[in-house]
């Protein structure tokens, strides 16, 4: 129900960021949810981070906003910016997607693809490609039955808020001091501010 979050910033390569969940799910006894579910934006990099940590997801979704913006960017250039003809075939792709899942929708884009040369033929390809190469990510009917979200809008709004600290105008950092300011921002918007220093252990001198 969204009731709490729990938020990092981490100054590491996107290669290590298997390391940093598994921390994360460690400290959070991820193992013991009933349910762990992965909502990612589609980024190649990310599933091999996740199977790194070892977090034994029982989903594992595609964020459909980042998918409908690559189905759109195909309809552009298939049909045109403004075509209604070419909203209307977008509009009821992702319908497809969204109600019947991945099968459906690729036999609908290789019937489509067939009468298509050049770069519309190749807006395509590249639609497809993207589509298959994460087939295993769109299972929309199958997390709406489970009542799981399919939207990553406030993972992406919160990456603004929780890093707007560190890019206000004028502002320089070292890469340590970032990291510093990241992690108590971390505590404010992960709402355990109070908690973590009331329950800090004091240092011995």
């Amino acid at each position: 129900d969204n009731a709490h979050r729990h938020i990092v910033l981490a100054r590491t390569k996107r290669t290590s960021v298997g390391a940093v969940l598994k921390r994360e799910a460690a400290r959070l006894k991820f193992d013991q949810a009933q349910e762990r579910i992965g909502l990612v934006d589609g980024a190649s990099w990310i599933p091999p981070q996740f199977e790194e940590a070892d977090l034994k997801l029982d989903g594992l979704g595609l964020d459909f906003y980042h998918l409908s913006e690559n189905v759109h960017r195909c309809r552009r250039i298939a049909f045109g910016d403004k075509s209604v003809e070419g909203t209307s075939w977008a509009e009821s792709l992702l319908h497809t997607l969204k109600h019947d899942g991945y099968e459906p929708a690729r036999e609908r884009l290789l019937s489509w693809r067939t009468n298509l040369r050049g770069k519309k033929r190749t807006a395509a390809d590249r639609l497809i490609n993207y589509i298959v190469e994460r087939r295993d990510m769109i299972s929309y009917p199958e997390f709406a039955q489970r009542g799981w979200d399919i939207g990553s809008g406030p993972t992406e709004a919160r990456c603004k808020t929780s890093t707007s600290r560190l890019k206000r105008s004028g502002q320089r950092w070292s890469g340590p001091r970032a990291e510093a300011i990241a992690a108590l921002t971390n505590l404010r918007d992960s709402g355990q501010w109070f908690k973590y220093w009331t329950n800090l252990t004091p240092t011995k001198t």
